[in-house]
């Protein structure tokens, strides 16, 4: 069946699900979900699609977003564990740790 006039609508739980399965080796169901109601609270994502309009604009363009959310995140979460290890080797306060590391 062909989807020209965007009359076949992708729901909100298709979306999840579709998100959630694209991303689930990159990162836990958790996070993508915090990742997906954290679009929807910015209105990057809406509640609903048309199938034709997902796979030709939106689709696309969210995995994008997603993909550099989670590589901003992985690369923050790095530059803590390296700055813990480097910490850990020449102090022992682990307030200042905590007050740094909340900082970075």
């Amino acid at each position: 069946m062909l989807d020209y006039y965007g009359s076949i609508i992708k729901s909100e739980a298709e979306v999840d699900q579709e998100l959630i399965q694209k991303f689930r080796e990159k990162c836990y169901e958790s996070y993508m979900k915090k990742i997906i109601r954290d679009l929807r609270e910015e209105e990057v994502l809406q509640k609903e699609y048309s199938v034709s309009g997902w796979m030709v604009f939106h689709g696309k363009t969210i995995h994008e977003i997603i993909e550099k959310t989670i590589s901003y995140q992985k690369q923050k979460n790095e530059k803590k564990i390296k700055f813990l290890y480097c910490y850990n080797q020449l102090f022992r306060d682990r307030d200042v740790l905590r007050l740094i590391c909340d900082k970075i």
